[in-house]
């Protein structure tokens, strides 16, 4: 865990130099599809992007704030199979396939197969942690003795010093949101069986709002069933000739009964979806 580098923590924009000059690491041509977006910022290649809320089109460094609208990895235009719009005054940014991302080991050791997601560092991912916003699967490794990766000491909010490693991770593209751990057991029957119904889940007002409807509605119906039934019984046994016409107005019931019951149903759906 990073403990308290929440999100008052930025790493300066010169330890990538240091991390692409220093280290002579070479970024490889990566098979990715990129779009085009505007920047008042110069990023350099493998820094994680968010879509800036206050201005349509443009991106920023991701980071603990922003990953709710994280786009994707900043490449090379020629390091992409497909780049969209690329024009040398547009930041190309790497939206699917796979990439190399800056990273580091705020939050422990990556290896490969570990998911990556944004870390309260601007631009710079790390190791993932339930919950966390996710820019892909990690298919290479970052740790202290990895070819490429350099030390930098950084402070947080408070002044304290820690020193991390930075480097680069191969990343298949995925943007996601990890899972929380133990969550699918901390809900109810009928939560997950919501989820089952609808794929996604489901709050716990929507589901009382629609078992009530539910429970009003089985209620009506088996009401309605029984005293037509219990009625129609009644009336034939007095009027043998009439029943005819009593099964006739015993069959409008059972349309009414099936009409209150496709309405119940289409109303919790709807309520649930």
């Amino acid at each position: 865990m990073y403990g308290p580098y929440r999100l008052y923590v930025v790493l300066p924009l010169f330890v990538i130099g240091l991390v692409l000059g220093g280290s002579g690491l070479a970024l490889a041509a990566s098979a990715n599809i990129s779009h085009a977006y505007q920047s008042s910022t110069t990023f350099p290649s493998g820094f994680l992007v968010s879509l800036d809320a206050a201005k349509d089109n443009n991106i920023l460094a991701a980071n603990s704030a922003t990953s709710n609208r994280l786009v994707g990895v900043v490449v090379e235009a020629n390091d992409s199979l497909v780049a969209i719009d690329s024009a040398s005054s547009l930041v190309q940014v790497a939206t699917s396939g796979v990439a190399e991302v800056l990273v580091s080991d705020v939050n422990g050791t990556i290896k490969s197969g570990d998911q990556v997601a944004v870390s309260p560092f601007s631009g710079i991912g790390m190791k993932s942690e339930p919950g966390a916003r996710l820019i892909g699967l990690a298919q290479s490794s970052l740790n202290s003795r990895e070819s490429g990766a350099v030390s930098k000491a950084v402070a947080d909010k408070d002044g304290k010093q820690q020193t991390l490693k930075v480097g680069f991770v191969r990343v298949s593209i995925a943007i996601g949101t990890a899972p929380v751990a133990g969550a699918e057991a901390q809900q109810s029957s009928l939560q997950q069986a919501a989820k089952m119904l609808t794929g996604h889940n489901v709050s716990t007002a929507r589901i009382v709002v629609s078992s009530v409807i539910a429970v009003i509605a089985i209620i009506a119906l088996v009401t309605l069933i029984y005293t037509s039934i219990y009625g129609t019984l009644i009336a034939i046994g007095r009027n043998p000739l009439a029943r005819g016409s009593i099964f006739q107005a015993l069959f409008s019931i059972i349309g009414l009964v099936v009409l209150t019951a496709s309405v119940a149903m289409a109303t919790i759906y709807l309520i649930i979806r």
